[in-house]
C-alpha cells in the first residue's frame, strides 16, 4: 500500500483537476468567479498542511525504522534509512543509523560509499574519518582503521577536540579518546584542560597512575570540587600498591609547588584513609602554619583521632593547638579536649599507673583554677567526678562535684539530669539505695518521652534487681524491651531473659538473689565480698543454672582488677562445659577483646571473632566483631 500523503496527494490532485474544468466550462461569471477564489482558498490551504502532512509521514518511517535497528532487523532498518538519507543526505541522524544498520548488515562496501557520500556533504566533519575507521576496523583491517583515527586526529581544531574525543568515546576508542584530549591541551597551551575527561578515560582503560595524575590536575584547577578527586582515587586504593602510587605523586607534586594546597589536603586525606594519624598530623600542622588558620583543621583531626581511639595522636593534636597560647580561638576548646581524651586512654586501656592517675588529677586541678567552674566547664567537671569514683575510689569527693553540677545556675538541664543519674550510682556505690531511687526518678520524671528518662527507668530496674525485687524489676524491663534506644532496648532484654531462666527453673529465688547481691557488691567496688558470695552460691547450690554465669562474673571481676591472664580460665571453661549455652558468644568475644587489647595477639583475636560470626551468627556480638576482624585483617571500612 503507498504511504499515505501520497494518496493523499493524488486525491487532492483529481480534485483540483476536475474543479479546474468545471470553472472553464461554466458561463456563470459569478461561479466562476467563486470556484476561482474556492481553488484559491484550496492551495493556500495545500500549501500550509502539505509540510506537516509529509513531515508526520516522515516521523513515521523514521520511528518504524528505529524499531527496526533496535531489534536487529538491520534490512527492514536499511531500506527506509536508505530512503530517507537519500531525501536528505546532510541529516547527521540519518546517516548515523544508515551506516549502522549497513555494519549490522556487514554490507561494507555500501556502507563505505554512504560515508564517503555524507562526507563530501559535510566537508571538515570529523565524524565520517572514524566511522570509516570503524568500517575497517570491522573488515579486521586495523592498520586502516588507525590511520583513519590519525587523519581525524591530524585535522581536530580547539573547538573540535570534544566532538572528536565524545565519537572516540562511543566507538570503545579509549586510546584515541585519551590522545584527542591531549591534543587539544596541546592545542590550548594548558596541561590542565580536559583533566576531568581524561581521568574518566584513564579509569576506563584502567591506567591507575594516569588517572591519578589527571585527577590531580582536576583537584588542582577545582579545590571546590576536591571531594570528587577522593571518591574516585578511594575506589582504586584499596590495595597498598595503588595507594603507594598515589602518595609517590602526591609528593612529588608538593616538592614541585609548596605553594598549592590541595595536595598536601589529599595527602592528609590518604593517611587518614590508612588510618595513619600521626603523618596526618604532620600535614595539617604544616597547612595551619602556612593557611593561618588558628587551629581549625587540627582540632579537626584531633577528634577524628580520638574516635578512632588513637588517644596519642589526639593529644599531641591538642596540645599543638594550645601552644598557640592562650589568646587563641581554640586553645579553651584545645584545654577541655585534650583533659577528654586522657581520660578515656585511662579508662579504656589497662596499661595506666597510679602516677597517670594523679597526674590528670592535678591537670583538672590546674584547668579549674584557670577557667573556673561555670556552665561552659559544666563537662569537664561531671568526667573529674568519674575519675574520683572508679579511679581515686573517693566516692565523696565525685558527689561533692556531682552535686556542685547540679546546683548550677545556668547548666544545661540535660546535662543536670546525667550528672544526677551518674549521682544516683555513685550512691548506689556508696551503699546510699533510697538516694539512688529518689535521683533515677526526678530524671524519670523530666524527661518522660525521652531517651534519657528511659536511661533512668532502666537503671531503677537494674537497682530493683539488685535489691532482689525481681517481680518489679520485670515489669519495669517489660516497657523497657521497646526502647527508642537500641542499647536500652537490648540490656532490658537480657536482663529480662536473665531473670525469666533462672526464676522460672528453680523452686527457691535464693540463688539468684544471692547472684544479684554479688553483682551490687561488685559495682561498688567491693570485690571481695562479691567473690566470696559467689563462692557460697557455688557451695550451697551445686550444678545449679548459674554456674555459667558465675564463670563470667568471675572473668569480668578478674578484668576490672586489670588481671586478665586470670579471667582466661573461666572464659575457656564456659566453652568448654557450657559451649551449646547462651553465653557462649559472650565468652568468646570477651577472649578475642582480651587478645587483640590486652594480649596484643592480632591472628588469636581475629580467629575468635570470626569463630563468633560463623558458630552464634544470631548474637547480639555479631556487628561489633565483624567490625573488629575486618579492621583486624586491614580492610577500608
Amino acid at each position: 500500500m503507498e504511504p499515505f500523503h501520497i494518496r493523499y496527494f493524488d486525491r487532492m490532485k483529481f480534485f483540483m483537476m476536475t474543479h479546474f474544468q468545471y470553472i472553464h466550462s461554466t458561463p456563470n461569471t459569478k461561479s466562476a468567479l467563486f470556484s476561482w477564489a474556492s481553488l484559491f482558498c484550496l492551495f493556500f490551504c495545500l500549501g500550509l498542511l502539505a509540510p506537516t502532512t509529509a513531515l508526520q509521514a516522515q516521523q513515521q518511517e523514521e520511528q518504524l525504522a528505529r524499531q527496526y535497528l533496535k531489534k536487529g532487523e538491520y534490512d527492514k532498518a536499511a531500506l527506509i534509512y536508505e530512503k530517507l538519507f537519500d531525501e536528505n543526505p546532510r541529516a547527521t541522524h540519518y546517516y548515523q543509523s544508515y551506516f549502522k544498520a549497513l555494519l549490522g548488515l556487514k554490507d561494507y562496501e555500501k556502507a563505505e560509499a554512504v560515508v564517503n557520500k555524507y562526507s563530501k556533504k559535510r566537508k571538515g566533519d570529523v565524524g565520517p574519518m572514524v566511522d570509516l575507521g570503524v568500517l575497517f576496523k570491522a573488515q579486521d583491517r586495523v592498520e586502516d582503521a588507525e590511520k583513519q583515527y590519525e587523519r581525524a586526529l591530524g585535522i581536530v581544531e580547539t573547538n573540535t577536540v570534544r566532538l572528536l574525543a565524545n565519537k572516540f568515546r562511543q566507538e570503545n576508542e579509549t586510546d584515541f579518546e585519551i590522545k584527542t584530549f591531549l591534543k587539544g591541551r596541546e592545542l590550548a597551551k594548558d596541561p590542565t584542560l580536559y583533566a576531568y575527561d581524561l581521568a574518566r578515560a584513564y579509569t576506563r582503560k584502567g591506567d591507575i597512575p594516569n588517572m591519578m595524575s589527571a585527577y590531580l590536575d582536576y583537584g588542582k584547577v577545582n579545590p571546590k570540587n576536591l571531594q570528587i578527586v577522593k571518591n574516585a582515587v578511594a575506589k582504586v586504593t584499596k590495595t597498598e600498591e595503588n595507594m603507594e602510587e598515589f602518595q609517590r605523586q602526591l609528593y612529588g607534586r608538593i616538592q614541585g609547588d609548596e605553594t598549592i594546597t590541595v595536595y598536601p589536603e589529599l595527602l592528609t586525606w590518604a593517611f587518614i584513609q590508612q588510618k595513619d594519624y600521626d603523618q596526618a598530623l604532620i600535614q595539617v600542622k604544616a597547612l595551619d602554619r602556612r593557611l593561618q588558620e588558628d587551629g581549625t583543621r587540627v582540632m579537626r583531626l584531633a577528634s577524628m583521632a580520638f574516635t578512632e581511639d588513637e588517644y596519642d595522636t589526639a593529644i599531641k593534636a591538642y596540645e599543638y593547638v594550645m601552644e598557640k597560647g592562650e589568646s587563641g580561638p581554640q586553645y579553651t576548646n584545645a584545654k577541655i579536649q585534650v583533659l577528654k581524651v586522657r581520660n578515656e586512654k585511662i579508662t579504656k586501656t589497662p596499661n595506666y599507673t597510679k602516677e597517670d592517675i594523679e597526674g590528670l588529677d592535678k591537670d583538672y586541678a590546674f584547668f579549674f583554677e584557670q577557667f573556673g567552674k561555670n556552665p561552659s566547664t559544666v563537662n569537664t567537671l561531671v568526667d573529674h567526678a568519674k575519675l574520683y569514683a572508679f579511679y581515686i575510689h573517693d566516692l565523696d569527693k565525685a558527689i561533692a562535684l556531682l552535686e556542685e553540677v547540679i546546683e548550677m545556675p545556668g547548666a544545661d538541664k540535660r546535662v543536670k539530669s546525667y550528672a544526677k543519674l551518674d549521682l544516683g550510682d555513685f550512691y548506689l556505690m556508696n551503699n546510699e539505695v533510697w538516694e539512688s531511687t529518689l535521683l533515677y526518678a526526678q530524671v524519670d520524671k523530666a524527661f518522660k518521652d525521652d531517651i534519657l528518662g528511659e536511661e533512668a527507668r532502666f537503671r531503677n530496674a537494674k537497682l530493683s534487681y539488685y535489691r532482689g525485687d525481681f517481680e518489679w524489676a520485670q515489669a519495669q524491663l517489660k516497657v523497657l524491651k521497646s526502647s527508642t534506644s537500641e542499647l536500652i532496648a537490648n540490656d532490658a532484654l537480657d536482663l529480662s531473659v536473665f531473670i525469666t531462666d533462672h526464676l522460672g527453673l528453680d523452686t527457691t529465688a535464693v540463688p539468684m538473689t544471692m547472684f544479684a547481691r554479688s553483682e551490687l557488691l561488685a559495682v561498688q567496688n567491693k570485690i571481695g565480698d562479691a567473690v566470696s558470695v559467689l563462692d557460697s552460691i557455688n557451695r550451697m547450690y551445686p550444678k545449679h543454672t548459674l554456674d555459667d554465669d558465675i564463670l563470667l562474673k568471675r572473668a569480668h571481676i578478674k578484668i576490672q582488677q586489670l588481671d586478665p591472664e586470670a579471667a582466661m580460665p573461666y572464659l575457656e571453661e564456659i566453652l568448654s562445659n557450657y559451649g551449646d549455652g547462651i553465653l557462649a558468644d559472650n565468652a568468646l568475644f570477651t577472649m578475642a577483646d582480651l587478645y587483640e587489647n590486652r594480649f596484643e595477639d592480632t591472628e588469636k583475636a581475629m580467629e575468635l571473632y570470626e569463630k563468633v560470626m560463623i558458630d552464634h551468627p544470631g548474637s547480639l556480638f555479631v556487628i561489633e566483631a565483624r567490625k573488629r576482624f575486618r579492621l583486624l585483617r586491614g580492610d577500608s571500612l
